[in-house]
């Protein structure tokens, strides 16, 4: 008792020290500005000793009599509140815990500092709150407004307490569209990339864009039918980077890359900031849906992109592929063989290159040499063999011209032949039996 005296004695010292200093106003009266001091020393007191219930009389009479006397009587307080509504439960939990919302009003009221203290009542109500769904509109609310207000300049923290305040009022039968919680998720993760920017680690983003992604999966379940019907439209309507992109990430994560609606947002977002992973995205499902014009377009466009020579060489090979599958025999070749310059490990262009010759027999047959005619299956049978695809080499073997063949056209084996037409290798006989 007497160290509680003692210390009280000391702060109501320091508070005569401060008064005139900016920042108090005591009552004029100077019966009220010394009960004030008092009760400020008594509860700043208790507050030092986490004595919260006994800190909370005195600190309630300084918010009734003296509402304007200082900030920190709302900051102490929402402390006081807080950890008071830990320790209780029923009515008075939920008093104590709409009273620590409370005091951020009443300190905006008498001292304004509305920036610095929305972000803290956020965060603060977010915590009172989040357990309670009666609150569940207004706590989301409440953060929106924040966010209108601050943008960038948000803490941290409130960035996952937006996230969460939206799952729990959705997710309570809230009214709010999937269309605006993507919305929200979009404006959350550009404040995230603002902060990065700024110097934020890079570590905590990423656990901060992990946290939100979580939560906003659990949220709303983006299919494609959200992005055919609602992000599609809204794009179509803006034509905006910020859209295209959205449907863009949404459609890779809903496996939905098939659509109109990706393909066209893939387009836009090719045309302002292009982008080799995209750009072969769209070339790839352009091949599978059989549009082989614009397939080959974007296979093109990707190749400017990339200085990596495995992929390049994977383009090549697609390219092959569909000059093949059009019949454009020399072009495929010629795609196959960039595909093995650019990187010499990729056998199957070998193969490629061995189809292509094995098909040729009815184009290139003269119809008066059948040793002349069978050569293309000896090119086609070289290519198999430095593709190492030996069903392969065995399927054009079969072809290769007979023993009695070579008799009757007067050739030996061992002989050297140039395979003419389109094909222009040098190959050497031998026979399939």
């Amino acid at each position: 008792m007497k160290k509680t005296l003692l210390t009280l004695v000391v702060i109501m010292a320091g508070q005569l020290m401060a008064f005139g200093q900016d920042g108090w106003n005591w009552p004029e009266e100077e019966a009220k500005k010394a009960t004030a001091m008092e009760k400020n020393a008594l509860y700043s007191d208790l507050l030092n000793t986490e004595d919260y219930e006994a800190a909370k009389k005195p600190l309630d009479w300084l918010l009734r009599e003296t509402p304007d006397l200082n900030p920190s009587i709302y900051i102490q307080g929402v402390k006081i509140y807080e950890n008071l509504a830990q320790t209780t439960t029923g009515k008075r939990q939920k008093n104590l815990q709409d009273s620590t919302v409370l005091l951020y009003d009443l300190r905006m009221q008498y001292f304004d500092d509305k920036q610095n203290v929305m972000n803290r009542k956020a965060f603060d109500a977010y915590s009172v709150w989040r357990e309670r769904s009666d609150k569940y509109k207004e706590l989301y609310e409440l953060v929106k407004e924040t966010f209108e207000l601050l943008g960038n300049d948000i803490l941290l923290g409130n960035t996952r307490v937006y996230m969460d305040a939206v799952r729990r009022y959705k997710l309570s039968g809230g009214e709010i569209s999937n269309l605006e919680i993507i919305d929200i998720y979009d404006q959350i993760n550009s404040i995230l990339d603002y902060k990065l920017e700024q110097g934020e680690s890079a570590e905590k983003i990423d656990k901060y864009r992990d946290f939100i992604d979580k939560l906003f999966n659990a949220t709303v379940t983006i299919d494609c039918t959200i992005i055919d019907n609602q992000l599609y439209p809204k794009f179509q309507e803006s034509k905006d980077l910020k859209g295209a992109k959205r449907i863009i990430k949404f459609a890779l994560a809903g496996g939905c890359t098939s659509s109109d609606a990706f393909i066209e947002a893939a387009k836009y977002l090719i045309e302002k900031e292009p982008d080799f992973g995209i750009i072969r995205l769209v070339a790839t499902r352009s091949k599978s849906s059989g549009d082989y014009e614009m397939a080959e377009e974007y296979f093109n466009e990707a190749i400017k992109y990339t200085e990596d020579n495995m992929k390049q060489a994977d383009i090549y090979i697609d390219l092959a592929d569909i000059a093949a599958k059009q019949g454009r025999k020399s072009e495929a070749r010629a795609y196959a063989r960039k595909a093995l310059e650019a990187d010499p490990s990729r056998k199957e262009a070998y193969a490629i290159i061995g189809d292509l010759y094995l098909r040729s027999f009815e184009d290139c047959k003269g119809g008066k040499d059948i040793v002349v005619d069978r050569a293309v299956y000896l090119a086609a049978y070289k290519m198999y063999e430095r593709a190492a695809n030996a069903e392969r080499m065995a399927m054009a073997k079969e072809q290769f011209p007979s023993k009695e063949d070579l008799f009757n056209y007067n050739y030996n084996a061992g002989q050297t032949m140039q395979v003419n037409c389109w094909i222009n290798e040098t190959v050497t006989l031998t026979t399939r039996d």
